[in-house]
This record gives structure tokens, C-alpha cells and sequence, in this order.
């Protein structure tokens, strides 16, 4: 892990030692077994037992001796109680999960403690000298997190080697070093519970190729001895390197997994489908692209819109940025520039800019405004209820979203057409005084059956997707094996489950993977089959959230950072460290 201070640049302890011994005949340092927090020489920055040596590092005469107690130093260190190592490691904890640099530990949080117990306890040299016990360097919390993350994972392997199946989600993105990472998050049963938890992150050399993206996952399995056929289901974009039928990552991956299945991230097919707008659409939002543009790009302009902003009663007082790869974020824009409409137009009178302020004073642009606004706010709901952290979320049940969505623009289309703008508020807003035009109403609809067809059109798979699966949403309806693939000792299972009472109360009273997975132990075979079709992720939500953290961890300030041991600590999870037993292994 590359670090603000790293094992090659440390000083040998063995120098540090010897150094001490020249510069202090005295045997007054023996007498005091604390690690000052505020270390003016180096020699004073001896790392203690549990922190710190190189692994290959022996101290004179060592070689052949047996190993000390955990509890004292060796040649030339200074003890450290357990609950000062344990102090150390929850610290580290902390400083990880909540994304800061390692130096804060020492620089911040124990002077800052230290000043709340004199505030709150008075000045007591007890609790001061305890204080000052606790290891807390950069390279000390460097090393705890490594060794907090190596624990996680060692934990998140046992209990993937233990599970029946398990599904991948993969997605590849580029760092603030040019460098392309590649997030892994994988999900399975452990205790009757439906767990999603990190994987990884990996490096990958020179171009992100299908090939580089199977080395890193194929390596990860084999260093951890986890077998491929374990795997069932990857979901990824639907980037050119993933989905090549021939040689992309699902090829090779079928190769070594063949009855795995591929889904194609929802989020990423929706993103598809809102981007294809006719041209009178596609310059609105490329107008809107603009004006945020020019109020950001200089820091008076800014200042000036806030202050017209204030001026004027506004509720809101900046714009949101806009970003193509973030898609989501383009309905909060539209919905805050149309918000703000009115100071955007004195903005632009004031600046000379004719043709943006022109824009806010045509009642025409800003009703096409008002609609992109209301129907990417009506996307983004569907993806917040409905695709994004979701434990229990499965492919079937995005299906069904999905469709009802798709319902919803039909109807959407005949009302248009009617007048009835009620779905619309923003439109129906501006719309009171008159009636939709004939233009703007063809223009409308127009974009709603485009919507339409090519929801169609990426979602196309749906019925071929749940054709066979009737009996895993509805176990209990007549008739749901009909068209199935089930055995005979599946069938004969599932008439058995839907004659069961209390199976049907579980059904109707939990979520559908809770329900399957507590038929486990009396319908094994059925239930085994019914998981591999809730497995698989939809959507590739938790590699989006953990390249959010990335980006926060991976700054232009600590770019060298490799970051997957934070991201193990920082990224919700279901696990968590051994700290007694690390500390025990000292």
C-alpha cells in the first residue's frame, strides 16, 4: 500500500537504537515506557513491537532466541499496554470509514481528546501519559488498516468458500491518476441472510482490455482458492470489453464458468434510453449545459448570481453541476435551473447574454425545460425506490418495475395529447394561463413514444427472462410449474411448498429472497434453483457508490494511495474486524 510514510523510507530501528544509545548515556529513557505524541527528534520515533518492524528485521543475537512476550519490545523499544493497542486499532478504524488522511490520528484526534479530558477531567498526568501510549503515527494507522482489511477479507473468503453460489458485480473506471480500477462487489447467502459485500479493487495494466479485467478476477479466485463454478451471475455495463460475445469478459468468463449468467446493468441501459432525445430536446439540455457552465466557470459570476439569488426570495441560491458520467445528476439540474429561471434571466440581461437570457424570457424553451425536468425526475424515482441499495432487490423484481413504468408513458402519451398535464407539475405550472401548443404537444408525445420503443428495445430480454420463472414469484398460484424447467424432484417439491401453510404465511409476510431462503432446509433442491435466479445483481449501484468513496480517498493531494484496503473498511459491509484477535496476535 503506498503510503504518506512508507516501510522503504523508515529508519532502521536498529539506526534509531543506536543513535538513542549515543546521543543518551543515561539509562533515564529506560525508566519511561510511553511513546510521546509530539516527537521532535527521530530517535524518538521508535516503533513498538506490535507496530513495526519489517518482518525480515532481527535485532543482534535474535536469530536463534525464542520470541519475546507479545506484551514487551524488543532490543531498544518501549511497551504498549493492550488497551493502548486496542485504542490504536479502533482509531485506524475509525480514520478509514470515514475516508481521512492517516495523519489526522496524531495531528488531530489525540490532541483534540486530549484537550476535552482537561476540559472535562482537569489536568490529570495519569490519563495524559495513557494518552500519549497509544501508537498513532501514519505509518502506525497504515499498517492497522492493512492489517484491519486483510482480516475482512479473510473472513468475506471463508464465508464465500461455505456458500452454495455467489454473484459478481464488476465495473471499471478511471482514478485522478489516469490509472483504471477495477471495482468487484459480490453478494450471497450467509446465515439466511442475503449479504452484498466488497471484494476488491484492483489496478489494471495499460488498457482496461477484457483479458486485463479476467486476469485480475481470475488471479483474486486462485490466490484465495475460490472455485469458479461458485459463480453464477456477473452484471456489468455495457461496455464493449464486458459483453463481446466472442472475446469480451462474458466470453471468458463462460469459459471458466459455463453456466453463469450475464446481466446487463439497468441503471446503464436507463442511461442509454434518456440519452437518445430529438434535436429540440437535445438543445435544451445542451443549453442547460451552458448556462451552469458560465455561472461556474469564474468565482465572481458565482458570487454575483448568489447575491441575485438572495436578492430576489430565492429558496435556492447556486446551480448543480452537471456531469455526463453521474447521469442522474441531470434531473436535479434541470429541476434547479427551472427553479431559478427567473434570476437566471435577469442574470444573463445583466451580462450581456442575449442569447441565453432569451432563452428564459421564450415560454416555448422553457416548457420543454419544464418537461425534461419532470420526466428525469420521474427516472430518478424509479431508481431511488426501486434499483438502488436494495439488499433484496432482484432481477425479476426490476422487471416488474420497469414494466410498470413503461405503462405509465403510454398513459402519460394519451393524456398529453387530452391536455391532461397533471404528471407533469413543472408543465402544468407554466401551462395554467393557456393550453399546450399543437407543436409542443406533438413534441411530447413524440419523445415518449421514442421512450417507449427503446425501452423496448434494451429491455427486450424481460419475458425471456421471467418466461420460465413464474414459480419463483408465485409459488403458491396454480399452475406455476407449467412452462418450467423444473425436475421431477423440484416439481414434486414445489406441490409440497404450495400446500404448505406456514410456508405460505412466510410468503406472504417476508420478501421473496427471505421467503426462499428459509424453505432451504425442506426443499433444498427447489430452493437451490430458485436462488441462482435471485442471485444475480441488477445493477451495478454499489461499484457507482464505491468509486464515489475513490474519488474521495484518491485526491489530487494522495494520488498514490492504493486504495483497497480503505475501501474495505469504508464501504458498508456486514463484516467487521477481529480487533482482540489482532491485538492477540501481537
Amino acid at each position: 500500500m503506498s503510503l504518506p510514510i512508507s516501510a522503504a523510507n523508515a529508519p532502521c530501528p536498529m539506526d534509531l537504537a543506536l543513535e538513542s544509545e549515543e546521543d543518551n548515556h543515561s539509562s533515564d529513557e529506560s525508566s519511561d515506557d510511553s511513546v510521546d505524541i509530539i516527537r521532535p527528534d527521530p530517535v524518538e520515533d521508535i516503533p513498538d513491537d506490535d507496530e513495526g518492524q519489517d518482518d525480515d528485521y532481527e535485532a543482534p543475537g535474535e536469530a536463534n532466541t525464542p520470541p519475546v512476550n507479545s506484551r514487551k519490545r524488543k532490543w531498544g523499544q518501549k511497551s504498549v499496554s493492550e488497551p493502548a493497542l486496542k485504542a490504536s486499532y479502533q482509531v485506524a478504524l475509525r480514520v478509514a470509514q470515514t475516508k481521512q488522511p492517516y495523519t489526522i490520528a496524531e495531528s488531530l484526534i489525540l490532541p483534540a481528546v486530549s484537550l476535552m479530558c482537561k476540559a472535562m477531567l482537569g489536568k490529570d498526568e495519569e490519563y495524559e501519559e495513557k494518552l500519549r501510549s497509544i501508537p498513532l503515527s501514519d505509518a502506525t494507522i497504515a499498517r492497522r488498516i492493512d492489517e484491519m482489511a486483510a482480516d475482512v477479507r479473510t473472513q468475506l473468503v471463508e464465508k464465500l468458500l461455505k456458500a452454495d453460489y455467489f454473484a459478481l458485480q464488476l465495473d471499471e473506471s478511471t482514478d485522478v491518476s489516469d490509472e483504471a480500477q477495477l471495482l468487484a462487489f459480490v453478494r450471497f447467502v450467509d446465515q439466511d441472510e442475503m449479504q452484498e459485500e466488497f471484494l476488491f479493487c484492483k489496478q489494471l495494466p495499460g488498457r482496461a482490455t477484457s483479458s486485463e479485467i479476467f486476469r485480475a478476477i481470475d488471479d483474486f479466485f486462485h490466490e484465495h482458492h475460490i472455485p469458479w463454478p461458485k459463480c453464477v451471475a456477473l452484471c456489468t455495463d455495457g461496455a464493449r470489453a464486458t459483453c463481446g460475445l466472442k472475446s469480451g469478459l462474458i466470453a471468458l468468463v463462460k469459459d471458466a464458468a459455463p453456466q453463469l449468467m450475464w446481466t446487463h446493468c439497468m441503471l446503464h441501459r436507463e442511461n442509454l434510453v434518456a440519452k437518445d432525445m430529438s434535436g429540440e430536446l437535445s438543445n435544451v439540455m445542451d443549453t442547460v449545459v451552458k448556462v451552469v457552465h458560465f455561472v461556474e466557470k469564474r468565482a465572481s459570476q458565482t458570487h454575483l448570481f448568489s447575491s441575485l439569488c438572495d436578492a430576489t426570495g430565492e429558496e435556492h441560491t447556486a446551480l448543480l453541476r452537471h456531469s455526463g458520467v453521474r447521469w442522474l445528476s441531470r434531473g436535479a439540474v434541470l429541476s434547479r435551473v427551472f427553479e431559478l429561471r427567473a434570476s437566471l434571466r435577469g442574470f444573463f440581461a445583466c451580462h450581456d447574454s442575449a442569447e441565453l437570457a432569451e432563452c428564459f424570457s421564450d415560454d416555448a424553451w422553457l416548457t420543454k425545460l419544464a418537461y425534461l425536468s419532470d420526466l428525469y425526475r420521474e427516472l430518478n424515482r424509479l431508481n431511488g425506490s426501486s434499483m438502488q441499495g436494495r439488499r433484496d432487490a432482484h432481477v425479476n423484481q426490476l422487471y416488474d418495475r420497469m414494466e410498470g413504468f413503461l405503462k405509465k408513458i403510454r398513459r402519460w402519451r394519451g393524456r398529453v395529447r387530452e391536455g391532461i398535464l397533471s404528471m407533469f407539475p413543472s408543465v402544468e405550472e407554466l401551462c395554467e394561463s393557456a393550453a399546450l401548443s399543437p407543436h409542443l404537444t406533438h413534441t411530447i408525445v413524440s419523445h415518449l413514444e421514442a421512450l417507449d420503443d427503446e425501452f423496448g428495445k434494451y429491455f427486450s430480454e424481460a419475458e425471456l427472462w421471467r418466461k420460465d420463472k413464474t414459480w419463483i414469484q408465485f409459488p403458491f398460484k396454480d399452475g406455476a410449474a407449467d412452462g418450467s424447467n423444473l425436475t421431477v424432484t423440484e416439481e414434486d417439491q414445489l406441490i409440497d411448498l404450495s400446500t404448505d401453510s406456514t410456508c405460505r404465511n412466510a410468503y406472504e409476510t417476508r420478501p421473496l429472497v427471505q421467503f426462499w431462503i428459509s424453505c432451504q432446509k425442506d426443499f433444498p433442491q427447489l430452493t437451490a434453483k430458485a436462488m441462482r435466479s435471485l442471485l444475480p445483481f441488477a445493477t451495478t449501484h454499489l461499484c457507482e457508490s464505491g468509486f464515489s468513496s475513490l474519488v474521495y480517498l484518491k485526491s489530487e493531494y494522495s494520488s498514490r494511495l492504493k486504495p483497497e484496503a480503505d475501501l474495505a473498511l469504508c464501504l458498508k459491509t456486514s463484516i467487521c474486524p477481529r480487533i482482540d484477535q489482532l491485538c492477540a496476535s501481537h
